[in-house]
């Protein structure tokens, strides 16, 4: 059976530049900066193709963190008429050079993740992820696309259906408080 060659052993220094190249924030950290403030939030969610939407406000506050190395957006609204309470968290991973998020709330015990690119404008970011259906009892593929305008910005979140179409299943149109 033949192995692998092991890599040269590397001195403490290299490792350490190694380390730090992927620990300090670069300009795809910039784009984070584009959730931070506080914004009143439009809610609309559908439950199946062809439904009216049902719709609510909320309100969310986004924070940078770690000398801006991600940002923290709590979400506060209801939804289905509940009180909803939610908070994601996004990041520039520099070793995987994509976004990455997660999504936990009041409603669920599951953390939901994503991730995904800036479109060639650096204001369009396509995220992918799994999203576990309850009433299907299976994870489903989903897509978000976040589109920064000035002073505003839109979530949309796009379910795969068991025919293999995309159904848009919710929008946020968060709006910056002035």
């Amino acid at each position: 059976m033949a192995y692998p060659q092991e890599k040269k052993q590397m001195s403490q220094q290299d490792m350490m530049a190694q380390m730090m190249k992927y620990a300090m924030p670069t300009k795809e950290h910039d784009f984070l900066k584009s959730c931070v403030g506080d914004w009143d939030v439009e809610v609309k969610s559908w439950m199946k193709p062809g439904d009216e939407p049902a719709m609510s406000k909320g309100t969310m506050k986004g924070e940078l963190f770690f000398d801006g190395r991600y940002v923290k957006c709590n979400f506060d609204g209801m939804m289905m008429a509940q009180p909803f309470k939610g908070m994601q968290i996004i990041g520039y991973d520099l070793f995987q050079k994509k976004y990455v998020g997660f999504w936990i709330d009041n409603m669920s015990t599951n953390f939901y993740l994503s991730s995904g690119t800036l479109d060639a404008s650096g204001k369009v970011l396509t995220e992918t992820g799994m999203r576990p259906d309850p009433m299907a009892g299976a994870m489903k593929k989903v897509k978000i696309v976040t589109t920064h305008m000035d002073g505003k910005f839109k979530y949309e979140m796009f379910r795969t259906e068991p025919d293999g179409k995309e159904f848009k299943s919710m929008e946020l149109m968060y709006s910056r408080k002035m």
